[in-house]
């Protein structure tokens, strides 16, 4: 019997005429596969933006106390951290300024705005202890860096910043010291 031999079919050597791409099966399998990843992606990323945001605000927090601790032994006058209004209280954002009139107010025209922070995210919630000065809208440090009350008696406090799945206090301590740590862990 004899062989037939066929030539192999080649593909023709002009690329214009070659016919690359994907097959609808190929292409569904795909699209299925991203949109399982997705579904598994979106809700972790929500949640590391809304960690990512408190991280933010209390770094930014800690970094305002520690500008006007270091701001009022410098200059050795007062230094304030307030909210910038003071009828919505924190979570409008806060500023520091040095108190050169030492009138115990913000005066535009006088005091020295040493920094500023825009208003929180509508995620992050502030809870203030009632038994420390950030209750009466200030923290207040004097020129040899102690945190203060108006009156001279001590001004320490705690803040505590949260979101639906994290929660971090802000400790100002007896000497000036500022620190955070995770809620209801040893040592907080």
């Amino acid at each position: 019997m004899p062989l037939i031999h066929r030539p192999k079919q080649r593909l023709p050597a002009d690329p214009a005429c070659r016919q690359i791409g994907f097959t609808l099966i190929e292409l569904l399998i795909t699209i299925a596969i991203a949109t399982l990843l997705m579904l598994v992606a979106v809700p972790s990323y929500v949640e590391f933006q809304r960690n990512a945001q408190l991280s933010d605000a209390v770094s930014n927090f800690i970094a305002a106390a520690n500008t006007a601790r270091a701001n009022a032994m410098k200059q050795g006058l007062n230094t304030y951290v307030v909210p910038n209004n003071t009828s919505t209280g924190w979570s409008s954002g806060w500023m520091v300024y040095a108190d050169s009139n030492w009138n115990q107010d913000y005066d535009a025209g006088t005091d020295e705005v040493v920094m500023r922070h825009d208003a929180l995210s509508v995620d992050i919630t502030l809870n203030i202890p009632t038994t420390n000065s950030l209750t009466d809208g200030y923290l207040m440090f004097n020129g040899s860096g102690y945190p203060r009350l108006k009156t001279g008696a001590f001004g320490g406090a705690t803040i505590e910043m949260s979101n639906t799945s994290r929660s971090s206090s802000i400790i100002i301590d007896p000497a000036g010291r500022v620190r955070s740590c995770k809620t209801g862990s040893t040592g907080c």
